[in-house]
């Protein structure tokens, strides 16, 4: 299957992301790179720490019109939400670091008085138990460290997806806005002359009301083509992260147009499977939970074992080694194993439930996406043809004088309401693609649960 758009950008930002804050041997930086190569892509250099500055690259994305590409390079290097995670990321490099590291040893001085003077002894101590298991709690932090790469790579591809959303959702209500003002005049100049009509006779009181309601509901259209234009734009701001300057953005004029054809793949369920991110993360926990289980049933009876070298600092052949440990006559550790079986077991059936989810919702997201792919195409080949040549042969039908005004008026708002509802289609189709692309990779964004509908003033007009 040909690895779609999203997938482009998602991997090659989280192999940049990822590469800079990596702990050794994270086996999801391997991969996310060797994809990232395969594909030849190309981001700006993304910021590894706090100190990085990345406000040039944004700045000159910013300045560029805008793309489903563009968008998702600017969320990465600019959502405060999204750096905040990569600067949480440390804390698991950190936890794993220090699970490297060699218990440190003890040292103790005491100088006591006794029958030959004073006498100084020297005891030096260490954590055996942490030491026979060290490699077990390496192993563990390894398998945290793997979670939280997971887990901000899952959020690389919900930034990535909302982004792209935010801007699909901005161009369509730009496109309607623009449209309704176009539209404006002409329907203010219709209800003008209906108002005429009427003063000479021409028009009934009916004919007039009607016209003036029409007009009325496109000023009322109008104005929530406006509300929903700002409030798509702020959206879209958010997810960007910019303010300011930043603000004067250069959106597409139109979505892109829809593909020749759609074929569903038949693979999508097992490839999801393979890849999704939240997946991976449930089989990294699982993985841990078993290693914790294994350190809890080898190392039930040595809890607290340490060793103790001491002797004379004025007799050298004074030395004695002490080894101590805990004495299990009441806590045998028997509650702390139940414990860790019951989560080991509580977490394979949460993966077995997420690998529910996710074939699921690549299901339904597929269905969905085809059946909007069928409604775009269908406005696109056949409403939007249908009613522009209505309105070219109303138009002749009125210069021969076939039909009066407010006929034409009608037909009018019958096309209004199909070009709008035309765009919020394809509008509905990117939409359908960006959930199902990132379903793929992680948990899709549930869908609108119901779809935007044409406003009542782009409702045809009785006769």
């Amino acid at each position: 299957m040909r690895i779609p758009t999203i997938t482009k950008t998602l991997l090659l930002c989280a192999g940049a992301v990822l590469a800079g804050c990596a702990s050794p041997a994270l086996e999801l930086t391997q991969q996310v790179e060797q994809q990232a190569n395969r594909e030849q892509l190309q981001l700006p250099e993304l910021p590894t720490d706090l100190s990085s500055d990345t406000s040039a690259a944004v700045k000159s994305l910013v300045q560029q019109p805008l793309s489903f590409q563009s968008v998702a390079q600017i969320a990465v290097l600019n959502n405060p939400d999204f750096l905040a995670a990569m600067a949480a990321l440390q804390v698991s490099k950190a936890d794993l670091e220090q699970a490297g590291l060699l218990p440190n040893p003890g040292l103790s001085i005491s100088r006591a008085r006794g029958e030959e003077g004073y006498e100084t002894e020297l005891e030096f101590g260490f954590d055996l138990f942490g030491l026979l298991f060290r490699n077990q709690n390496l192993a563990i932090a390894q398998q945290q460290a793997n979670q939280q790469q997971y887990q901000l790579a899952e959020q690389l591809v919900a930034l990535v997806a909302q982004s792209r959303l935010a801007l699909a959702e901005a161009v369509t209500a730009e496109q309607q806005l623009n449209y309704l003002l176009q539209v404006q005049d002409a329907i203010d100049a219709s209800a003008e002359l209906a108002s005429r009509m009427y003063q000479v006779g021409n028009y009934s009181a009916l004919q007039k009301a009607r016209a003036q309601k029409y007009a009325a509901e496109v000023k009322l259209q109008l104005a929530q083509a406006q509300q929903q234009q700002i409030q798509s734009r702020e959206a879209l701001y958010r997810q960007l992260g910019l303010w300011g300057q930043d603000l004067a953005l250069q959106l597409p004029q139109q979505l892109p147009d829809l593909p020749d054809t759609f074929t569903p793949d038949p693979n999508a369920e097992q490839l999801a499977v393979s890849q999704r991110l939240d997946l991976h993360q449930a089989r990294a926990s699982l993985a841990a939970m078993a290693e914790q289980l294994e350190l809890t049933q080898s190392s039930r009876f040595l809890r607290g074992l340490d060793a103790e070298l001491s002797g004379s600092a004025q007799h050298s052949e004074s030395r004695s080694l002490t080894l101590g440990f805990e004495l299990p006559l009441f806590d045998r550790h028997s509650a702390r194993l139940n414990k860790a079986q019951a989560q080991l077991q509580q977490q394979f059936y949460l993966a077995q439930a997420k690998a529910v989810n996710a074939r699921s919702e690549v299901r339904l997201n597929q269905a969905t996406l085809a059946q909007n792919y069928a409604i775009a195409r269908h406005y696109q080949q056949q409403l939007v043809p249908l009613a522009q040549r209505i309105n070219q042969e109303n138009v002749l039908r009125y210069n021969g004088m076939l039909i009066g005004v407010f006929e034409l008026i009608a037909d009018t708002q019958a096309q209004v309401a199909t070009i709008t509802q035309a765009m919020q289609a394809l509008n509905n189709f990117h939409q359908a693609r960006i959930r199902f692309e990132q379903s793929l990779w992680g948990a899709a964004a549930p869908a609108s649960s119901a779809q935007p509908e044409a406003s009542s003033a782009a409702a045809p007009a009785g006769h």
